[in-house]
């Protein structure tokens, strides 16, 4: 990013509620993430989100889709995450949380953390946010 000073290479991940995306170090508009969806845990799990709660509820994440998530934050110094959710059904505090517990050398690289309403944002305005927070990290 141009005029961006601390040094480093950056990324920039976003949770919703149905997908995951994934900037690495380019966060202007005309940049392109990385995106996966968490599959369900299993038929019954998937049921009673939709029947209780019209989504996801990220307080139970697949060990499998953080692992994948944690893989793609190795070698990153500076990670900037961004997500939608409160107390316990906020995916990307559990997100942090995780890797706290499992991934220190990963953790210890989180320079912020931003509530954000994702599923209502564009690419454009995700990339805005992203900026913001590099910016206020220098």
């Amino acid at each position: 990013m141009e005029g961006i000073q601390n040094s480093g290479k950056k990324v920039f991940v976003v949770l919703s509620r149905t997908h995951t995306k994934i900037w690495k170090q380019d966060f202007e508009p005309s940049s392109s993430p990385i995106t996966f969806s968490e599959e369900y845990i299993d038929k019954d799990y998937k049921k009673m989100l939709s029947q209780y709660f019209s989504g996801r509820n990220r307080s139970k994440m697949d060990p499998h889709f953080v692992e994948r998530v944690s893989l793609e934050l190795k070698g990153f110094d500076h990670i900037y995450l961004a997500g939608g959710g409160k107390g316990k059904a906020s995916a990307v505090h559990n997100l942090a949380s995780y890797l706290k517990d499992h991934h220190h050398d990963i953790a210890k690289n989180i320079r912020a953390i931003q509530d954000i309403d994702a599923e209502n944002m564009s690419d454009g305005e995700l990339l805005a946010v992203a900026r913001k927070m590099v910016v206020h990290d220098l």
